[in-house]
């Protein structure tokens, strides 16, 4: 029984040692610059950046001070800067090595960019040939009028003039997005050129043809 005794006792020391060995001071620097210390984390330290010590002195963590709401404002806006640029690196990496899979020389892009232009502009002058058609059949109609000399225009004829005009209108909308589109492809096959030249020639010597 007496050598149990004994041995709880040790036991007990032992555990009390461990605990003060294990115990951590709380440490920051309150609002007029002095330092505050406790066991547990001084009220003073609330809401401000504080450092966690062991018994001996050394740091085991700190803490950063709470943001304010300025301060996460700026930071969620500084974040998502950090995310929106990263995506613009990632696609243009993912972009150049499609261009690069995609052609095997300057001349390549200059050839498929020729065939897609002569393919655009044929496409416009076919809508321009009607576009011509359709003025033409305007300006019939309006001599048909003129002929009246003031008479009412029969009903056939203003509902010729109607949908002629209608056509005309939508036909030049058409001729106008196309042309937007030509432009825009003439500009992509244009960068995409330039952008190949870069990427294989990184010492600026001749770009392969």
């Amino acid at each position: 029984m007496r050598i149990e005794r004994v041995a709880l006792i040790v036991l007990a020391l032992l555990g009390s040692v461990a605990a003060r060995a294990e115990m951590l001071i709380y440490c920051c620097e309150d609002g007029s610059g002095r330092r505050v210390c406790g066991d547990t984390l001084p009220q003073q330290c609330y809401n401000r950046a504080y450092k966690v010590l062991s018994r001996s002195g050394q740091t085991v963590r700190e803490v950063e001070a709470p943001l304010t709401a300025e301060e996460r404002q700026r930071k969620e806006a500084e974040d998502r800067a950090k995310r929106e640029a990263d995506a613009r690196v990632a696609e243009r990496r993912r972009r150049d090595k499609v261009l690069l899979e995609s052609y095997a020389s300057v001349s390549e892009i200059e050839e498929r960019r020729n065939t897609a232009m002569r393919g655009a502009e044929k496409e416009i002058s076919t809508l321009k040939a009607r576009e011509k058609v359709l003025v033409e059949e305007q300006v019939a109609l309006n001599n048909q009028v003129a002929a009246l000399k003031g008479k009412p225009t029969p009903r056939g004829i203003e509902e010729d003039i109607a949908a002629n005009a209608s056509e005309l209108g939508a036909l030049r909308n058409v001729i106008a997005q196309k042309q937007r589109e030509a432009d825009a492809m003439r500009s992509r096959f244009e960068e995409d050129r330039q952008r190949f030249i870069e990427l294989s020639n990184p010492t600026g010597a001749n770009p392969k043809n």
